[in-house]
């Protein structure tokens, strides 16, 4: 009786195929140079919003509009302010100060 559903699928992988990594072909890039308030914040993904590493380091940042018009979430990285809800981590060095 239950010969019909042991090879009901026997033929889906010729089908389909093989499956595929979903995830990132050489995986994130990592910028290990961060520091937030002269806290130094391991493993930071290059590309990562600002407002994330802040959180990540239990920083406290005030937001308002969430897309940087506001301008509430303002904090200096490498000395000049940025939005911290729109501006990313650069590969580089990465001092985040908040005001």
């Amino acid at each position: 009786m239950n010969n019909w559903l042991k090879d009901a699928f026997s033929n889906d992988e010729s089908l389909i195929g093989t499956a595929k990594s979903a995830g990132l072909s050489n995986g994130p890039k990592y910028n290990d140079q961060v520091s937030v308030n002269g806290k130094s914040i391991p493993n930071v993904v290059v590309d990562q919003k600002i407002s994330q590493v802040c959180n990540a380091a239990r920083v406290k940042v005030p937001y308002n509009c969430q897309n940087g018009e506001c301008g509430t979430c303002t904090v200096k990285m490498n000395g000049k302010k940025v939005r911290a809800c729109v501006s990313k981590v650069p590969a580089g060095k990465c001092a985040i100060q908040t005001l």
